[in-house]
């Protein structure tokens, strides 16, 4: 089946920000009698959904209807240049573990080195921040998790092997090296 193409240059998540925003009529959307969704002022679906944590808690938002997938999710984090369609689709993606962790391996098998635009976007996704394991463990034998587990920790080493920092925070390590 083939990806149905996802426009990086239109909104697909609206959220608050520092919870200054509480309800759909704050973001211009009207519910829809019997519906789980709203409509905005163009007859946009959204659904309401909690969003990304960016410090003081997970902010209020909607994510546009359908709901991305996870190659429309991939596209709009390393291509869109609207920080909600970034954060959003960092945060959706871990809804997507098994496809994502799959996408990193090779990403990263593939790179000597991530540029900075695309360590900058990678970032945004906690698993390459904190080692945890991302994948199902229910039913599995304790080695089966463990190894996992080690895929996870690996994608994390990778990534800081791979990314490139920006070049006041190269000259910090290098100073802290030098002391």
């Amino acid at each position: 089946m083939k990806t149905k193409i996802i426009d990086i240059n239109q909104k697909h998540f609206k959220a608050s920000f520092r919870y200054n925003k509480s309800n759909p009529k704050d973001f211009g959307l009207k519910e829809v009698s019997g519906k789980d969704h709203y409509v905005d002022k163009n007859g946009d679906l959204w659904k309401n959904e909690i969003l990304w944590d960016s410090g003081w808690g997970n902010e209020y938002g909607f994510v546009r209807l359908p709901v991305p997938n996870f190659e429309q999710l991939w596209i709009l984090l390393t291509e869109s240049n609207i920080e909600n369609n970034l954060l959003g689709s960092a945060e959706l993606l871990t809804h997507y573990p098994n496809e994502l962790k799959e996408k990193l391996q090779t990403l990263f098998n593939r790179n000597e080195r991530l540029n900075r635009k695309l360590t900058k976007r990678l970032s945004h996704l906690e698993l390459l921040n904190n080692v945890t394991n991302h994948s199902a463990v229910r039913g599995k034998r304790p080695e089966q998790v463990d190894a996992e587990y080690q895929e996870w920790k690996k994608l994390k080493d990778d990534f800081v092997r791979l990314k490139t920092e920006n070049l006041w925070k190269r000259i910090k390590n290098y100073c802290q090296q030098r002391l």
